[in-house]
Parts: C-alpha cells; structure tokens; sequence
C-alpha cells in the first residue's frame, strides 16, 4: 500500500500561500508608494485672506493675507487711507505656521459660514476668502459680513410665524406658539481675532505702526 506524501503536500501547500502572500503584500505595498509618491508631487497650495472695509476714518482698508505654496509661506499685512496711499509690509513665515493657522480657521468655519447682510450702511465689512488646492482637489469661497461682535454676543433669536391665506392677521395664540432659532454666531467674531493674531511680535509692531503713521497723517 502507498502511503499518501503529506510532508511533500505540506510544503507545496506552504508554499503557495507564502506566493500568494508575498504578491497580495507587493500589490498592496506598491500601491500605498504610489499614493504617497502622487501626495508628495501634487501641488499644494493654501491662501487666506481678511479684508476690512472702512466707511468713515483715515483708514480705508485693510488686508490681512497667509499664503503657503508648497511649504513656502509668507503673511502680508495690507493698509491704505482714503487718498489712495497704499503700505504692504510682507513676512517670511518659518515652520508650519500658516497650515496651523489653515487648521484652527477650519475649526472655526471658515468653509461654513455665510455672508451675514449689513446692518447699517455705517458697520465696518468684514470679507473672507478662502482658496486651496491639495491632492489634485481644489476650491475657493467668499462670504462676507458686519459687525462680528454683534453676531457674537448681541444678536438674538429669530421668529417665524405661518400666516392663514384666509386670516392674515395672526391672532395671540399665533404670537404665543411662534417657532425660534438662535441667530447668534460667535464664529464670526473667532475668524477676525485667527487673522489679527496671527504673526511674530516684529510682524505685529510693524502693523501698529504703519496704522498708527496713516491715523497721524
């Protein structure tokens, strides 16, 4: 009787899951390079910008812009008065700054927030843009808003009532059953102070000072 080479089927056996292994484990591996190699080439780029608009006073405008493009970053700082002199003061940012300051404007809803109507034709306008380009993927947003202490910390709820085609008139059990939403917003309020931190303390005293000369001029 023939005795059946389970030693010899063992090892083929061993071996063919070791191939299989290996070529599941290259594919795989080959596959997570090649994601890497396509970040690493991939263009990224990431610009944020402030702009203030003045209605009344020496200062007409404001700028405040973060650019890194592809690990090179700088802040420029924007201030002009209302006779069309125009001051820009630039700062080579070192390090990961600016994706630091991309990260915590995230957090805060810089992809989320909505332009907000003027109050008054009087209020400060605040104007934020956003534009980033990373793995092939990009977009870019503006929104728009006055006042941001007042949507912090002021603004209050908002009502809605659903009046009867046939009774427009709403009656006091309509005004005591009205339906409310906060309409308060502190983020607004967070992305001015992101911009208006951001910087070394020089970047921070040149600021104060350019201000300061167009308020004397």
């Amino acid at each position: 009787m023939r005795r059946f080479p389970v030693n010899a089927f063992i090892a083929i056996l061993a071996l063919v899951f070791a191939v299989t292994g290996w070529q599941l484990y290259a594919r795989n591996e080959a596959a997570r390079l090649h994601a890497v190699d396509a970040v690493r080439s991939s263009k990224s780029y990431i610009r944020l910008t402030l702009t203030v608009a003045y209605p009344r006073g020496r200062i007409a405008t404001e700028r405040y812009q973060l650019v890194d493009d592809n690990g090179k970053s700088r802040a420029t700082y924007t201030v002009g008065d209302r006779t069309g002199t125009i001051a820009t003061f630039d700062e080579v940012i070192t390090g990961y700054d600016v994706a630091f300051a991309f990260d915590e404007l995230v957090r805060d809803g810089i992809w989320e927030l909505n332009t907000k109507h003027p109050r008054t034709f009087e209020d400060v306008k605040y104007t934020v843009s956003i534009e980033q380009t990373a793995q092939g993927q990009s977009g870019r947003r503006t929104f728009s808003f006055t006042d941001p202490h007042y949507w912090a910390v002021t603004a209050g709820r908002q009502y809605h009532i659903v009046l009867n085609r046939k009774n427009p008139t709403p009656s006091e059990a309509d005004l005591l059953h009205l339906e409310s939403t906060a309409v308060a917003e502190p983020r607004y309020a967070k992305i001015v102070a992101d911009f208006e931190a951001f910087g070394s303390p020089a970047f921070h005293r040149t600021v104060a000072a350019a201000r300061a000369k167009l308020l004397r001029s």
